[in-house]
């Protein structure tokens, strides 16, 4: 029997943490829900840990996979979901117990594809903050469409590329065929940039509802610094295929928005190449070659974004490079 919301969280080695990611879940004050574990090959005891929660709870549905990542754990536990709307959750954070409540209801009233709330990031010394702070005008609105709203976050710097903050109707992915590109990180940068495009209305509350722990072991935080750059760069090249796309439609600001996300990324890769202290990024050309073909197009506050990250990102690694004596001059 189908419910109203799926909740579908990956599960990889954090037996530690699920015990309270899962609490907080079946203890939603809105219970008309399916809750998907996906076990992506645990070696330690999350799958145990999953099981002593299923067996109390039947909405609960366990999925095991080989360890592939996890976008290919969402991917699956997406395809298992029959939820009107459904959520992510990743399984070492935890939700406010009436959440689904509260996004369920707004999604309901206004008939949108998606809810966006907000998240709390919150550091193992207790410390809390709010990274993606909006404007009070941005909320002035109660539904924009997906590219509205996304060159609005854009233009204040504030999108979340975070996927457990997208309540996002099962049919608004369906229809666009829309899916985690595996075997990559950073996958969320991708994926929510194409779900925001490509709903017809977008509902944003002020609504803090996740707790995303910052713990030193967590993969954004391992020492992956060298596949982390390579997944930017990915999702910097099909990032660039939906701006392609826009810009024949006619809509420069929009593609514009992708500009100056790409560039943004950019500047990640230097920081990352920084962290690590050696130079394996030698893709720079492709970012001169972005900026000369579109700078021309876009209005000033783009442009003048993509140029600064751009210059700034551009003349470090450059400088990098030359002191390792590896530099290529960038072609004409």
């Amino acid at each position: 029997m189908s419910k109203k919301v799926s909740i579908i969280i990956p599960v990889y080695n954090v037996e530690d943490y699920l015990r309270n990611c899962l609490d907080s879940v079946v203890n939603q004050t809105f219970r008309d829900i399916e809750i998907i574990l996906i076990d992506d090959g645990s070696t330690d005891n999350s799958l145990e840990i999953m099981k002593e929660f299923a067996e109390q709870d039947v909405r609960i549905k366990i999925i095991s996979q080989q360890n592939s990542g996890v976008s290919t754990a969402r991917n699956k536990g997406f395809k298992e979901a029959n939820g009107e709307y459904f959520l992510f959750v990743d399984s070492d954070d935890t939700i406010l117990h009436n959440s689904v409540e509260i996004l369920y209801k707004h999604a309901i009233e206004t008939k949108s594809d998606i809810v966006l709330g907000n998240v709390i990031y919150v550091y193992e010394n207790g410390e809390q903050t709010i990274i993606y702070r909006r404007k009070e005008e941005i909320y002035s609105k109660s539904c924009m469409s997906g590219e509205e709203c996304y060159v609005a976050f854009m233009k204040e710097k504030t999108f979340p590329p975070l996927v457990y903050l997208y309540f996002t109707k099962r049919e608004l992915i369906l229809k666009n065929n829309i899916s985690f590109k595996e075997e990559i990180i950073h996958e969320d940068e991708l994926w929510c940039v194409q779900v925001m495009l490509c709903a017809t209305k977008v509902f944003l509350i002020d609504f803090l509802y996740y707790n995303y722990f910052q713990r030193n072991g967590s993969l954004m935080n391992s020492n992956n610094k060298e596949t982390r750059i390579q997944s930017l760069f990915t999702v910097c090249k099909e990032l660039n295929k939906i701006a392609e796309k826009l810009k024949k439609d006619n809509k420069i600001e929009v593609a514009g928005g992708i500009y100056i996300k790409i560039f943004g990324l950019y500047y990640s890769i230097y920081e990352l190449l920084q962290q690590i202290g050696i130079n394996i990024f030698r893709e720079h050309n492709y970012f001169a070659r972005l900026l000369k073909e579109n700078y021309p197009l876009l209005p000033y506050y783009q442009q003048r974004s993509c140029l600064v990250s751009y210059l700034f990102s551009n003349s470090q690694i450059q400088q990098r490079m030359i002191n390792s004596g590896i530099y290529v001059s960038p072609k004409e």
